[in-house]
């Protein structure tokens, strides 16, 4: 058997590299399938405004004619300039069980990677931080959220034996919701808010809450996220572009502002759990996949977290108290029974932190490899 990689140098080639994973999961009960439509204008450098900053060769591994693998590999020149390391990426990487195959495909992702003058890549990490982040290394047989990851086992044996190694963590929390609040909660949430002068609220809509919350949001997200693993700074484009694609999706009930003069301080975004629809979706809306996913954000038991940011000058405030405080009572008046953390940096104690008054479990991890390369 023949087995080429070759780069993607056109739309059939893309839709190849994009359609892959629901061929190789689409009966697996653990895999969630993200909507096609969306993975389209993530791929598509004239939508996508992280293109204008990231060198990118997109590869995939062909054998007889039949696709059977791909990786991405990416050249992030803001997290370049940011950590003064000259560290490429490989991302989005999934191959059938085809050892062979997929040594290939990591071998042409780095030697296009040292050609670009790259000392070491890491990943799997995608364009930015919002991406698809780890191979899963804990918590295989749980059903990731839309946001999570979810690879088989053999990706960490293969990566290892190919001379990559840990270089963080991150970790998922699923939290069980009291069915009372937590008598010290309350009391430290309004001793909070006599103190600190900050009130935490929702807008009534998700439009009102774009419009008038939407960019200082994503300024808080900088702010906050600006010194983590990982990171780069949005820009205005990509602001846009995050409000436009999620933002205005979201239930406003289950985004908490936290505001101090009208001026936005901190933030907290969750929404229901909608993994179970959007795997019934099979990837598409139409023709009924909108309906499931509407039913889910009505009926849903389980409450995700996606983005939680604060401003540096109001760390250790107690802001976080008050934000989920008002979150906990949403969902208690929803009757949300658990909530899932998403991704988590393992050494990130002041968010982990938020989860310390609750019964929680770590029930997934997964890891970011690295590995130096040969010029």
């Amino acid at each position: 058997m023949s087995i080429d990689v070759i780069p993607v140098r056109n739309r059939k080639m893309m839709k190849k590299f994009i359609r892959l994973p629901y061929r190789l999961y689409g009966n697996d009960p653990n895999w969630v399938p993200p909507l096609i439509r969306q993975e389209k204008a993530h791929f598509d450098e004239k939508v996508n405004p992280a293109f204008r900053y990231c060198r990118t060769r997109f590869f995939l591994a062909v054998e007889n004619g039949r696709t059977v693998g791909r990786v991405a590999a990416i050249v992030n020149e803001r997290y370049l300039e940011k950590t003064g390391r000259k560290c490429g990426r490989f991302g989005w990487f999934e191959c059938e069980e085809n050892g062979k195959a997929a040594e290939m495909l990591l071998s042409s992702m780095e030697e296009w990677l040292a050609g670009m003058g790259m000392n070491e890549v890491s990943g799997p990490m995608g364009f930015t931080d919002n991406d698809t982040t780890g191979f899963l290394v804990q918590g295989f047989d749980e059903l990731p959220t839309i946001a999570g990851s979810y690879t088989p086992s053999w990706y960490n044996e293969l990566v290892t034996g190919l001379g990559y190694s840990k270089e963080v963590d991150y970790v998922e929390y699923r939290i069980k919701v009291p069915e009372n609040i937590p008598e010290r909660l309350e009391r430290l949430a309004s001793l909070v808010a006599r103190r600190s002068r900050v009130r935490v609220f929702n807008e009534k809509s998700s439009r009102a809450m774009s419009r008038k919350w939407g960019r200082q949001i994503f300024e808080v997200l900088n702010e906050a996220y600006g010194d983590l693993y990982g990171t780069t700074v949005l820009d205005d484009d990509e602001v846009d572009y995050y409000i436009n694609a999620y933002l205005g999706q979201v239930d406003p009930e289950f985004i908490k502002l936290a505001v101090s003069d009208d001026r936005l301080v901190g933030f907290i975004i969750a929404m229901p759990n909608l993994s179970r629809a959007f795997r019934k979706a099979r990837g598409r809306l139409l023709p009924v996949g909108f309906i499931h996913i509407l039913r889910e954000m009505k009926t849903s038991r389980v409450l995700d977290f996606y983005l939680a940011g604060i401003r540096p000058e109001y760390r250790g405030k107690g802001i976080d108290v008050l934000m989920s405080f008002e979150m906990i009572k949403s969902a208690m008046n929803r009757g949300i029974e658990f909530a899932e953390s998403n991704h988590e940096l393992e050494d990130n104690k002041k968010i982990r932190a938020m989860w310390k008054e609750y019964d929680k479990r770590l029930h997934k991890r997964v890891r970011v490899y690295n590995k130096q390369l040969r010029r």
